[in-house]
């Protein structure tokens, strides 16, 4: 189904610059289920836009090799020579889409609609099917995939899983033969993990082949026919299915990765730093228009304390820490740090709210002014310098930090808020995107900055990462 032939790219027109891609050659048979893993920054995603033609056709950059999809090519060129997009490439995007269905990381990313039914028909509609046949193939998603209760619903306000579903649907509305998925399961909750899981075994079922990049691999165990294992834009190893589900933890995490086996129930610390919470969350309301969020909810947390906050998608756990952090303001009850009850506008002094999507925390043209933005430390710090190179970013600290990928994103916002020394740090799913070995780097460096008194919440599905940094668990219903 898919054939790749010595394909390498890189982006942007830097002939200096590395190739983000390096003579990358893969045969894919129809039918196949294979997963896409390494480190970040590794050249998973950009393998996945090559498949799905936006790079070069998006993102723009030099390509070259060979891409042969349902045994017709997409694009050829000899001996490595750069391949010219107007005279070299004989596939259109849409020919492309056709033949392969594409669902990004975070799916509000390629929403077109409001409403969930006009975006899984949408595909159709532009590729002129008429309407019986549109009202066909949604009863026969819906057949194969349970999603009537989401039919007809506002994208909006559906929870991170409902909308993965929702942009699953619209892949395949127009019966592509290939699925490429961009870490599908970077915010889900444990039930939608476990449900995307049988949607991916019907769908293999149903003769899909399915490319999957992800770091989270425990639930494709059993389920991947293969996992090819990238590293610095190469193929470094492939394993077979016999030989990937026999893989120890100890053998994962040597390779930079996430375990496969089952993560055993969590066990509280108990740790803390006295015996006087820093930060008081009493008898919190909050509402939406007519929807409660949040009905008389206190908790307290401590110095030296890290806090994970869990529970299903949609449950109240991001609009709880943003009332904490000042961004919303409650309808009722009280914030109390330090003893003292503070006013949403000035709780920002003693908070560090790290977002979901650190695209919308990119303020600066560099890593290092991004890290050291707002702080008082000079860009040539021993402090800076140590966090970057911990994190494994000093090498980009020219590079502006929206041409990194999603990982290395998600690592550069991590130190700015660890730099700033709030006495409350609170992290919105700060491992989405995050391999093995960078979440333990990070797990690490949260548990030396709680030692040294900071009070830390993290919102987490991720159960791996909260048995290895969780003091606690605060389970939201």
């Amino acid at each position: 189904m898919i054939e790749l032939k010595n394909v390498s790219f890189k982006y942007g027109s830097d002939k200096k610059r590395d190739y983000n891609l390096s003579d990358i050659s893969l045969r894919i048979k129809a039918g196949e289920c294979v997963v896409v893993t390494g480190e970040s920054g590794c050249g998973k995603t950009t393998l996945t836009r090559v498949l799905n033609g936006l790079c070069p056709n998006y993102f723009e950059g030099t390509i070259s090799g060979a891409y042969i999809l349902n045994g017709e090519t997409v694009f050829s060129s000899d001996e490595g020579k750069p391949i010219d997009i107007d005279e070299d490439y004989e596939k259109s995007l849409d020919d492309i889409g056709m033949l392969a269905g594409n669902v990004f990381q975070d799916p509000r990313s390629q929403f077109f609609s409001i409403n969930t039914t006009d975006e899984i028909v949408l595909a159709m509609e532009n590729r002129n099917f008429t309407r019986e046949r549109m009202n066909e193939r949604l009863k026969e998603i819906d057949d194969l995939m349970g999603i009537e209760k989401l039919l007809d619903k506002n994208l909006f306000k559906l929870s991170s899983g409902e909308k993965q579903k929702v942009a699953i649907a619209a892949a395949c509305s127009v019966e592509p033969k290939v699925l490429i998925m961009d870490e599908p399961s970077a915010n889900l909750d444990t039930e939608g993990t476990v449900q995307l899981r049988e949607l991916l075994k019907k769908l293999k079922t149903k003769g899909y082949t399915i490319v999957i990049s992800e770091h989270r691999m425990g639930y494709l165990k059993e389920l991947a026919d293969r996992m090819i294992v990238m590293r610095a834009g190469r193929i470094e190893k492939i394993f077979e299915a016999g030989d990937y589900n026999r893989l120890s933890d100890d053998e994962m995490i040597k390779m930079g990765l996430r375990v496969l086996s089952e993560i055993p129930e969590f066990v509280p610390t108990g740790r803390k730093i006295g015996d006087s919470p820093v930060l008081i969350v009493d008898n919190i309301r909050f509402k939406r228009g007519k929807k409660e969020i949040l009905n008389s909810f206190s908790a307290s947390f401590y110095r030296g304390e890290i806090t994970a906050i869990t529970g299903e998608n949609g449950v109240g756990k991001t609009t709880l820490c943003r009332i904490i952090a000042g961004e919303l303001r409650q309808q009722k009850g009280s914030v109390r740090i330090f003893g003292e009850t503070i006013q949403a506008g000035k709780r920002i002094r003693d908070c560090f709210f790290v977002g979901q999507d650190a695209d919308y925390q990119i303020f600066t043209p560099t890593v290092l002014q991004e890290v050291t933005l707002n702080t008082d430390l000079d860009g040539d710090e021993k402090e800076v310098e140590d966090i970057l190179n911990r994190f494994d970013l000093w090498e980009y600290r020219r590079r502006h930090p929206a041409s990194l990928s999603g990982g290395q994103k998600q690592r550069v916002i991590l130190a700015a808020a660890l730099l700033r020394n709030n006495p409350i740090l609170i992290l919105d799913e700060p491992t989405s995107g995050l391999d093995g070995r960078h979440m333990r780097v990070i797990a690490e460096y949260l548990r030396n900055v709680a030692v040294n008194g900071t009070c830390i919440l993290v919102i987490t599905h991720d159960r791996e990462f909260i048995n290895i940094v969780a003091d606690k668990v605060l389970n939201m219903k």
